[in-house]
């Protein structure tokens, strides 16, 4: 019964959003990052302490700023999601342009398959949407499946109306391993905080110590597949635009942990320029090495 409620509200709230304007949702975004770090205080202890861990230089208004924005960023990422599940695709496309998918498809027209490695910036959910018709090949992305499965089944159906598919994250490798030497992108999200420190990968990531998901470089490695990022940009509130870039061509070649260590520096420098845009919220350094 709790699965059938949770769905029918999530049902009537994304219904909801599909006759209010996108300007419209921009002024309840405002409204809700303010309730969110000035009333609830959502997780204010946790954005707080990884901008200073991460940008130890800067003083206390720049943290301030930097809070506020990031709060503005993830309650836009939220309601724009919302939004976007009823937005007419051409809509979504104008949205957010790819700018140079040649990049992937050199590799497709040869029959490789690639894994095109993301992270939670900006709205990482339009690209789901957006990417796919500019591939030659099919574009699979690996997901944490919710325990809501009426919902999980509903999000997934929208997420693949451009022909997106969506594959549980412990079947990924099974899936490689089956659609071995056709022209397939896998998507993964490698930003977050493994759940296990025994399998983590340690890199340095802002001057720190920090443990990593090690599948995009297992996976790569084990399958001999090369690694893009794929980058959102908001062009102004509300836009974005895609663009890839390699991070390494021969996995082969590489030594345990060399595309880790790649990966999270570029994600640094890319997260240096416009701080604001990375989701702060999660408890990235929560895991400590043993000594």
């Amino acid at each position: 019964m709790t699965d059938y409620i949770g769905y029918f509200f999530l049902r009537v709230i994304i219904e909801m959003f599909r006759f209010v304007p996108f300007r419209i949702v921009y002024a309840i975004s405002d409204g809700l990052a303010y309730l969110l770090l000035r009333v609830v205080g959502y997780r204010k202890g946790v954005v707080a302490e990884n901008l200073r861990r991460a940008f130890p230089e800067k003083d206390d208004a720049e943290i301030k700023r930097l809070m506020w924005l990031s709060y503005q960023n993830l309650a836009d990422n939220t309601l724009e999601s919302l939004k976007l599940f009823t937005t007419p695709i051409p809509e979504i496309h104008r949205r957010c342009p790819v700018l140079n998918p040649e990049l992937v498809n050199q590799y497709l027209d040869q029959g490789q398959p690639i894994i095109l490695a993301g992270s939670h910036y900006n709205n990482w959910e339009i690209c789901g949407i957006t990417m796919p018709p500019h591939f030659h090949g099919a574009t699979v992305t690996a997901f944490k499946p919710l325990s809501n499965k009426l919902m999980d089944r509903y999000l997934n159906s929208a997420r693949s109306r451009t022909g997106m598919e969506m594959v549980g994250m412990e079947d990924t490798f099974k899936e490689m391993r089956k659609r071995a030497g056709k022209p397939v992108v896998y998507i993964l999200l490698a930003d977050q905080s493994p759940s296990s420190r025994k399998s983590a990968h340690w890199v340095p990531f802002f001057g720190q110590d920090t443990a990593s998901l090690p599948g995009t470089d297992v996976l790569a490695r084990k399958f001999g597949f090369p690694v893009l990022y794929f980058h959102v940009r908001r062009t102004k509130r509300g836009f974005y635009e895609v663009e890839f870039f390699e991070i390494w061509k021969n996995p082969r070649e590489a030594a345990e942990m060399d595309i880790t260590r790649a990966y999270a520096r570029h994600l640094e420098a890319i997260i240096r320029e416009q701080p604001e845009n990375w989701l702060w919220s999660h408890k990235r350094w929560k895991i400590k090495r043993e000594s």
